[in-house]
């Protein structure tokens, strides 16, 4: 049997895409990974539990946004994704003195 003419370059095109788009989904999960776990030791005493500019919590179940460090002035801010920090360069200030009465009402609760 023969297989009809054009049908031989279509198979072999379509398993080619297929294992492109395998290799590429698992890898990118791995990368995902591995730039999460890096975030997360770099600021393991990170004041702030959530991003100063969206109000998402970092370890918000179900997530899949990659927390995102950036240093302003010697101070390193942790965003909860990277399309915030565009946001934050647009008025730091405004931003720094949330995070500086953050810090402020930390030290002045009780340790337990």
């Amino acid at each position: 049997m023969n297989p009809q003419p054009g049908c031989l370059p279509f198979s072999i095109g379509l398993a080619i895409m297929s294992i492109l788009l395998s290799y590429s989904f698992g890898c990118s999960s791995e990368s995902i990974q591995n730039e999460r776990d890096e975030n997360s030791s770099s600021l393991a005493n990170y004041p702030l539990d959530y991003c100063v500019v969206s109000g998402n919590d970092f370890d918000e179940e179900g997530s899949r946004m990659i927390p995102h460090l950036y240093t302003h002035e010697g101070q390193t801010i942790k965003f909860c994704c990277k399309p915030c920090l565009p946001k934050f360069k647009k008025d730091p200030a405004k931003y720094m003195a949330i995070i500086k009465e953050e810090i402020e009402d930390l030290e002045k609760e009780p340790s337990s």
